[in-house]
């Protein structure tokens, strides 16, 4: 038994040398290889708590596109594309509402969550090469006096910079 098991591990190490393979360009949708931007897709979502007791605001920079929006639902979503070398900041901003008041001994749930995902593309905007994805998923409760104590901290705030050199690397995250 012990010799057909060696017999059949060198017939498959001899087959494997005889494979060809086919040369990539790294693209699998006919970009010419060369990576000129990042698209990066970023999904922020919020609680029904944090919706009725907070105000949020994202505010980003990616490339020459810098603006600051209102979260009013549910989740946040944005693709942006920059050239590359380039980078991408985005930060949530959680801040109590004037109006409300959280009720101190109630649960609020709350997140800290994001999900991106990124991936280059060349000047004609062909995928060239797969990117990557992060986040973080899920919700977290707490009562209301500890949440509230945690959003006059700034505790509940996201920050994400994501700086790409020229050939696309990812040169350092938070």
């Amino acid at each position: 038994m012990k010799k057909v098991i060696l017999t059949l591990a060198a017939v498959l190490c001899c087959a494997s040398l005889f494979t060809s393979c086919k040369k990539d360009s790294g693209s699998q949708s006919g970009g010419t290889g060369t990576p000129a931007y990042v698209v990066m897709s970023v999904k922020i979502p919020c609680t029904a708590n944090m919706l009725e007791y907070t105000n949020m605001s994202i505010s980003y920079e990616a490339g020459n596109e810098k603006n600051t929006e209102t979260i009013t639902g549910s989740s946040w979503s944005m693709e942006f594309k920059v050239k590359l070398p380039g980078t991408i900041k985005i930060d949530r901003n959680v801040t109590l509402r004037n109006d409300r008041t959280i009720p101190a001994d109630d649960s609020f749930t709350y997140t800290k969550g994001y999900n991106l995902s990124w991936k280059f593309v060349d000047e004609n905007g062909k995928e060239v090469k797969a990117g990557g994805i992060a986040g973080i998923e899920g919700s977290t409760s707490g009562k209301g006096s500890r949440v509230q104590e945690m959003i006059e901290q700034g505790k509940l705030n996201i920050s994400l910079n994501y700086p790409f050199d020229k050939d696309g690397k990812l040169l350092t995250a938070n």
